[in-house]
């Protein structure tokens, strides 16, 4: 798994399954002080059921703080409406953005 602090945003990529519990782990700590987020998830973590259910709670949590959780996941789709989800890291990355915006307003 790898972690990219950028300006405004963490990016994570190339989280594995054997990643998954330190992943969350990981969003743990940051709901002590959620920042926004994009994770790029594979084919195998996006047809992981249990993960999406974690994944809806933490995306929940974000929203209530005005923090942005986005996840990238290709060309799939998620049977969850509560979640925000993109094809790519540009469009994440500019609806990010868009969030950002609305919220400022």
């Amino acid at each position: 798994m790898k972690i990219e602090k950028n300006d405004n945003f963490f990016l994570f990529t190339e989280i594995k399954s054997s990643d998954q519990n330190n992943f969350l782990e990981y969003l743990d700590i940051l709901i002590k002080k959620p920042v926004n987020s994009i994770i790029n998830l594979d084919r195998e973590l996006i047809n992981n059921d249990s993960l999406i259910l974690s994944l809806v709670n933490y995306s929940t949590f974000w929203k209530k703080s005005d923090k942005s959780f986005i996840l990238v996941i290709g060309d799939f789709t998620i049977e969850n409406k509560n979640l925000i989800y993109v094809p790519t890291l540009n469009e994440a990355i500019d609806y990010l953005y868009m969030e950002e915006l609305e919220r400022n307003v």
